[in-house]
């Protein structure tokens, strides 16, 4: 199986593209939600890509066009990897923090999304908490360890009220598993979409509860900054898409990709356990770093946040780059009546 091409016709296109958050700084990895009838937006500003500077902004916005920094956390670290769920009566913000080379978690909330509690540590030193969702009244996400892709492992982690979260099991161990999202079926199924460090197709692993059993597959497409949403019942997985001089094969290493690459971030539906291309954000071309895509509904519309880069990638991101979110209006897929 080979990767996507990027540039062939697909089943839709974004009403429009706009640039929200345009300062020379790296805006990036950015959690978009709405809640109470606004939108709050959440992401990392730094200096560049790989500086350790990054502060976590929060923004509030009516309409998603004026934007109000209402929030601004600095934990001492790289605050980055915005992360928003509702539980309850609070939207949780989780955030992840570099600091002299270790990463630690981080979560805080808001009845209004304007006013926060306190970042509070959680979970385990060491990790990564990615893309926790919300199923039965309980929360659950992929915490990944990053390192050596053979000391590289994702948990599949559970929490009652936001910020006391255990381990349930090892999704995956040792073979550079890194960011992992998480879809639940109504029946309890579980399936996470794995971003692999080895191989340029990503992973689809599946389990029923208890979850500590899980089946593998290859994904057949790349995966890496990926967010998964659901909306009127279709499946909706975001990724960055990267644009090849040759096809590569989904089993092909990491190394396989070879720096300077045009990349953008694609919108994928997710059916009979197959993921279709459906609309590319933005143009590839100008644009070499781009992914980590997160979705509200609209109407007939997702609205999705998305990063773009200025600088070329050509093996090694620089300290000082910059990266502005852009917010695409892309149509909802039209589900046909089965009858």
């Amino acid at each position: 199986m080979t990767l996507v091409d990027p540039h062939a016709a697909l089943p839709a296109e974004p009403h429009s593209v706009e640039r929200i958050v345009a300062d020379g700084r790296h805006n990036a990895f950015a959690a978009f939600a709405q809640w109470r009838g606004r939108y709050v937006l959440a992401f990392r500003k730094g200096t560049g890509h790989t500086s350790r500077d990054g502060d976590l902004v929060v923004l509030d916005s009516p309409d998603a066009r004026s934007w109000e920094e209402v929030a601004r956390f600095d934990t001492g670290g790289d605050d980055r990897d915005a992360q928003l769920v509702a539980l309850g009566d609070r939207l949780w913000l989780y955030f992840n923090t570099l600091t002299d080379g270790l990463f630690a978690v981080y979560a805080c909330s808001s009845a209004d999304g304007r006013a926060w509690s306190a970042p509070q540590k959680v979970y385990r030193d060491g990790y990564i908490l990615w893309q926790p969702v919300e199923f039965a009244g309980r929360l659950y996400a992929g915490v990944h360890r990053p390192g050596a892709d053979d000391y590289r492992h994702v948990h599949l982690a559970v929490s009652d009220d936001g910020l006391g979260w255990d381990k349930i099991s090892a999704i995956r161990e040792g073979r550079g598993e890194s960011e992992t999202s998480l879809l639940f079926a109504d029946n309890g199924r579980l399936t996470a979409f794995l971003r692999d460090q080895t191989r340029v197709g990503g992973a689809i692993l599946e389990a029923d509860p208890p979850y500590d059993r899980w089946a593998e597959r290859s994904a057949g497409v790349h995966l890496s900054g990926q967010a998964v949403y659901t909306f009127d019942g279709v499946i909706y997985v975001f990724s960055r898409v990267f644009a090849c001089d040759r096809p590569l094969a989904a089993s092909a290493p990491r190394s396989a990709l070879v720096p300077p690459l045009d990349q953008g971030t694609m919108a994928y539906t997710y059916a009979n356990g197959a993921l279709a291309p459906y609309c590319l954000l933005s143009s590839l071309a100008g644009n070499h770093d781009s992914s980590y895509a997160t979705a509200a509904r609209e109407g007939d519309e997702m609205w999705v946040v998305f990063h773009r880069a200025a600088h070329a990638y050509a093996g090694a991101y620089t300290v000082e780059d910059a990266a502005d979110l852009y917010l695409a209006r892309v149509p909802l897929q039209q589900v046909r009546d089965g009858g």
